[in-house]
């Protein structure tokens, strides 16, 4: 029987289900970012009051800070579900978040890390998707990606880090891919070239990958978080040289940290179960991995990440997942165990962040990207006074025609929309035909917003429809009548219960906004109707196909 071995510091209440946390330092303040199923990234400061957000497409998936200029306040890269991955920088005077980079890839996006992989003295920003690809940027000023390795399944965790090869007289600064169907990959930059060093196939979904020394000889390890219930630990080679069995509970995210003052890394797991378990070596060269203790919340634990507490440098676990909270625990033994004197065999380059005022003046002059199709039709708007060629514009953007019909069809439904204070009537926006083809999304999952009541008068935009172009104006016409003339269900009933007649009566239901809005016409929240398609979703009660026709229907 463990005894309690750590303290609960603080709870945190969040809007909906975390499924990224990150800490960013700038200069001597510190702040979190966490987002997920509410399709939203919050700012908090120290006291973790929420600062700022930005709203998203897609589900917060992923995140990861990086100071790119080094100006001292760390950047932080996010993947979203609709497949927009971002860059975004800490204002420290008006504490908000401004995108500087973006770029939206065909599918969900699963993972994202950024350092200077080339080892050309700048940061590569790189991230991997569903859609069996990890793109690799030279930097933020970058409109495509310069290199792409290709997969036979989804791309699901990747990372950076220093190992030393066999026969390798400096340490390798490799990349690490792991996928949906198992397989490990060691990527080298040499040459001008990407040169894979081996893979290894685990017959297993790779949840998480990280590197570190935890068996304190000197050299880092690579672990990995496998669907089969077990953390592997690797050599630098890709071989299995311990497995640490989970028993109950998958292993999702994992933090290789020292969190007890020991000078000895500890292995921490954040599982499916919604326990989060510490294993710990405290031996000098050994492979004798024992749970320190372990905790458990009510669900699965998405993500773990630590940061530098003020109270003499103790290190704080920040987790958090589907229960919507994040917490703050600290191993009770901080500075109580013996130091091990870890040898330092390998001889890692020190970090260098240099101040690179020519980044730092073009980032200043960037506009603050749109996170999302909306905002980007709000600014488009205010910028040009009109919505011609907005079609154009997001199809430019990245957005694809089904999107983009879905939200000009949820805009036609809900008549006007309010955005930073004007309010826009969209019943005779100017249109046309999108002119190259667009491919389609495998999943567009678009945000329905309760609107404020308009605090300005309305900007009224008048112009004629030319005939050339009413073919466009026809489908959104057709697509906000199937909204509008949907057949009311009875209200009578748990939120379930409708969800579920309402699926019986539609039969298939095209796009997640338009059930959202209609399941919303009852009395319900955004936020009530996302959890229970969700919930229904993983009890396998109803389901998306993505086969056409397309759209929501009863299992």
């Amino acid at each position: 029987m463990l005894r309690k071995r750590y303290q609960l510091n603080w709870m945190f209440e969040c809007p909906d289900a975390v499924l990224t946390c990150s800490v960013l330092k700038c200069n001597d303040k510190t702040f979190l970012v966490f987002g997920g199923h509410d399709k939203t990234l919050y700012l908090t400061d120290e006291q973790m009051d929420i600062i700022d957000e930005r709203v998203f497409d897609g589900w917060c998936r992923c995140s990861y800070p990086i100071d790119l200029d080094g100006d001292g306040c760390d950047e932080v890269l996010v993947g979203a579900g609709d497949g927009n991955f971002m860059v975004l920088k800490i204002n420290l005077e008006k504490k908000k978040l401004a995108g500087i980079m973006r770029y939206k890839a065909l599918k969900r996006i699963n993972c994202c890390i950024a350092g200077d992989f080339t080892r050309d003295g700048n940061i590569e920003l790189i991230f991997g998707s569903d859609d069996k690809t990890l793109k690799i940027f030279d930097d933020i000023k970058a409109k495509e990606p310069k290199y792409i390795l290709y997969y036979d399944s989804w791309v699901t965790t990747c990372t950076l880090g220093f190992l030393q090869l066999p026969d390798y007289e400096e340490p390798t600064f490799g990349l690490l891919v792991g996928t949906k169907n198992g397989l490990v990959q060691l990527v080298q930059f040499q040459d001008n070239i990407l040169n894979v060093i081996w893979q290894n196939d685990f017959n297993t979904q790779i949840n998480d990958i990280k590197v570190g020394d935890v068996t304190n000889d000197g050299f880092n390890e690579i672990l990995l978080s496998t669907d089969d219930s077990f953390i592997k630990v690797l050599d630098s080679g890709g071989e299995i040289i311990k497995e640490i069995n989970i028993e109950e509970g998958r292993p999702i995210s994992l933090l290789v940290e020292d969190i007890d003052g020991d000078n000895a890394k500890e292995i921490v797991a954040g599982c499916a179960d919604g326990s989060l378990k510490v294993f710990h070596n405290p031996i000098l060269d050994s492979q004798e991995f024992e749970l320190k203790w372990k905790t458990k919340v009510s669900t699965s634990i998405k993500n773990v990440c630590c940061i530098t507490g003020e109270d003499e440098n103790v290190k704080h676990i920040i987790f958090g997942g589907y229960d919507r909270r994040i917490r703050n625990v600290t191993d009770f033994e901080w500075g109580q165990k013996q130091a091990l004197d870890i040898p330092h065999k390998m001889k890692i380059p020190e970090k260098k962040v240099s101040r690179k005022e020519d980044l730092i003046k073009e980032i200043e002059k960037i506009k603050d990207v749109p996170t999302n199709i909306r905002e980007s039709i709000f600014n488009f708007l205010q910028e040009k006074g009109h919505l011609k060629n907005i079609l154009k514009e997001l199809s430019d953007l990245g957005y694809s025609e089904d999107e983009i019909l879905d939200e000009f069809a949820l805009l036609k439904t809900q008549k006007s929309v309010t955005y930073e204070k004007v309010s826009y009537p969209v019943w005779s926006l100017p249109t046309e035909e999108i002119e190259k083809e667009m491919p389609k999304e495998v999943e567009a999952e678009i945000k329905v917003e309760e609107q404020p009541k308009p605090k300005v008068q309305p900007l009224v935009i008048e112009e004629a429809v030319k005939p050339e172009k009413e073919k466009l104006v026809k489908a959104l016409s057709t697509e906000a009548k199937k909204v509008i003339s949907k057949e009311k269900v009875s209200t009578v009933g748990s939120i379930e219960e409708i969800i579920i007649e309402y699926l019986k009566e539609a039969k298939l239901v095209p796009t997640k906004a338009q059930f959202v809005n209609d399941i919303k016409s009852k009395g319900f929240s955004n936020s009530e109707i996302e959890k229970e398609i969700n919930s229904l979703k993983e009890q396998g009660k109803i389901q998306y196909s993505r086969a056409k026709p397309k759209g929501w229907s009863l299992s």
